[in-house]
Formats: structure tokens, C-alpha cells, sequence
């Protein structure tokens, strides 16, 4: 199968390890094709000509920024959407008009895209583990409690109090960056949410073989995890009650029973490789069931495109430049024309 994959790199390594043809657009160096400004739909079918690229798939992947190829709305081939935090991105729930199948990471939010009453097709796919570089390296676990993510500046404005709160109670090593070497080094990787979601610290760190001691959450976790099981829970937003847990889980053993039994579920059920042979499953469906709700109706689909595009343009909370705010609100207005005509 030959494989459009639009920002995100999670299914980029599955897909071709299982012997797929992908190109890879986005606006990182790596890709095949890297961007620096937002690709029209001209320029991209004329990246496709050049390289005798025909799709028989689209993956748009969230990467918490705006998409960086817009048009795919329009293209023949199956379209797949992949939101994961909806959260903080409300434009996407109307840019899943572009989507024969829209993926959303948080099982909660899965009714307000239902409110959205498309014909399109709507699945929970939690998120997941790197199944290539997400792996117990077997070296001396000397770090007690770890954090690697973004503090000062976090959108998760609540973040820094509560690491600083836990750190009264219990020491911890908190870093930016690459977090592989520091949970292959943690008996105990504590994680902490903006919103109550699930996110990827949780499956990063079991894939690396450390305990996880993170919040109580709905957005489908008790079904994917048991507590004391496969990880460990906290109240949300308890500093105090999270530090105590720690010191006990390090002290009776719970953190490394929790973390092999972890280790073993991300592994068999929530890696980026499990995901993506689920994307091939329903695409093949997809193919399978011939016109879309989506090509049975692009002037509906494009008009929702154009309410995204909209909200890029509209909404403050966003951090976007003005010029980029006025350049999707010139295409809103673009997509609208076109869906009248």
C-alpha cells in the first residue's frame, strides 16, 4: 500500500517495517519532504506528480500544531485522522470532516466529535508506546522518581506547583528532552496531566521498563491498566498523597511488580506497531465499502473543513502568529467558495 503520512512520525516505522510504501510530510528535517510554511493542496499534488506518488491512504497525524498540508478534504484516497489532544485544539472537531476515519486519543471527547453528526466514522485509539524505541536497555536503575517534560512555560499551568509540592515530600529528578535514558535509568516515572488525559508519558515510561506512578483519569485509562497491577494511581493534583505512594511503592516493591506486568501490556497491546496495523485494518474496510460518507459529501465536508480553519484563524487561546491566523482565515474563506460552487 502506498501511504501519505502528514506531520506525525508514530506510524512512519510500523508502516514501512510491514512493507508499505510511505511518504512522509511535515515540518520536521526528517521527513521526506520537510516544511517551513503550510503546504496548499496545489503544491502538494504537485509534489505527488514529481514523484509518481499515488495514495492509496492519508494519515494525518496530531502534533499539537496546525496541520501543516491542508486540502486533504479533497483527495481519492482513504483518509485517516488521528486527534490526540483534543483538549486544547477545539478546532478539531470540525477538521474531522477531512477524515473517512477519525481517531481520538481520548475516549471522553469521543461524544463531542459525535455532536459534530458527520457520516464519517469515529474510533477511541489510545495512545501508545514507540514499539522501536521504547525498550528496557537493562541498565542500573539509580534514579528513584523521575520527570522528564516541559514545566516552566507549560501549558499545564498547574505543573510546576505540584512538582514542586511532590518534591517536599519526596526527592525527584525532573529534566527536559530525551526521556529514554532517564526512564531506562527510574525505578519510578511520576506523570502528572493539563486535563485529565492520557498521555504519552505514561506508555513512554512502561515501555522503558519503569513503574508509573500517575493520577486518577477517566479518558478510558481503568480500561486499559489496572491499578496497582500494571501501574500506579494517585488523587489527582494530591502532591502529598503521590509522594507518600511513591516512598511505599519503592520500599515494598510494588514499583518493580508494576512495572514488568507494565513493561509486558504496552508491549502486547499499546505500541505505535499495534496501532498501526489497526489503521491497516480499517483502511482496508474503508476500501473495501466503496464512496465514503466524505466523497458522497464534499461540499459538507469542506464547509466543516472551512469551520476549522476558522477557529485557527479566531481563536485566542491558540498560539498562532497573526500571520498564520490570517492565512487560514483567507483559506476558510477559499474552502467555503469552493463548497458552493
Amino acid at each position: 500500500m502506498r501511504i501519505l503520512n502528514l506531520d506525525g512520525r508514530y506510524f512512519v516505522e510500523p508502516f514501512r517495517r510491514m512493507g508499505h510504501e510511505v511518504l512522509w510530510i511535515g515540518p520536521f528535517a526528517e521527513c521526506d519532504v520537510p516544511l517551513d510554511t503550510m503546504l496548499p493542496l496545489s503544491e502538494l499534488l504537485a509534489v505527488l506528480r514529481a514523484r509518481a506518488f499515488t495514495p492509496d491512504l492519508v494519515v494525518w497525524a496530531d502534533i499539537c500544531r496546525p496541520p501543516s498540508v491542508v486540502g486533504v478534504e479533497t483527495l481519492p484516497a482513504v483518509t485517516v485522522g488521528f486527534s490526540i489532544d483534543q483538549y486544547c485544539n477545539p478546532w478539531h472537531l470540525a477538521y474531522g470532516a477531512a477524515f473517512d476515519l477519525m481517531l481520538v486519543a481520548q475516549k471522553d471527547y469521543l461524544p463531542l466529535f459525535a455532536q459534530e453528526q458527520l457520516g464519517n466514522e469515529l474510533e477511541w485509539f489510545p495512545l501508545f508506546c514507540d514499539a522501536f524505541r521504547d525498550a528496557d536497555t537493562g541498565e542500573e536503575r539509580d534514579i528513584p522518581v523521575s520527570f522528564v517534560g516541559t514545566v516552566a512555560g507549560s501549558f499545564n499551568r498547574k505543573r510546576k506547583a505540584f512538582l514542586d509540592a511532590f518534591r517536599r515530600g519526596h526527592p525527584l529528578f525532573a529534566t527536559q528532552g530525551d526521556y529514554a535514558p532517564v526512564y531506562n535509568r527510574s525505578r519510578l516515572v511520576l506523570n502528572q496531566s493539563a486535563a485529565g488525559e492520557l498521555n504519552f508519558r505514561i506508555f513512554e515510561a512502561l515501555g522503558c521498563g519503569a513503574a508509573v506512578l500517575t493520577e486518577e483519569a477517566e479518558n478510558g485509562l481503568s480500561e486499559l491498566f489496572a491499578d496497582g497491577e500494571d501501574l500506579l494511581l494517585y488523587p489527582r493534583g494530591d502532591s502529598a498523597a503521590a509522594a507518600d505512594m511513591a516512598r511505599r511503592a519503592l520500599a515494598d516493591g510494588s514499583a518493580e511488580r508494576t512495572a514488568k506486568n507494565g513493561w509486558r501490556k504496552v508491549h502486547a497491546s499499546h505500541s505505535s506497531a499495534v496501532r498501526a496495523r489497526r489503521i491497516l485494518k480499517r483502511a482496508g474496510e474503508l476500501l473495501a465499502t466503496g464512496p465514503t460518507w466524505r466523497r458522497r459529501n464534499p461540499d459538507v465536508a469542506a464547509r466543516r473543513v472551512a469551520n476549522a480553519y476558522n477557529i485557527l484563524a479566531s481563536d485566542a487561546e491558540l498560539a498562532l502568529t497573526p500571520e498564520l491566523r490570517a492565512a487560514f482565515a483567507r483559506l476558510a474563506r477559499a474552502t467555503r467558495e469552493a463548497a458552493a460552487k
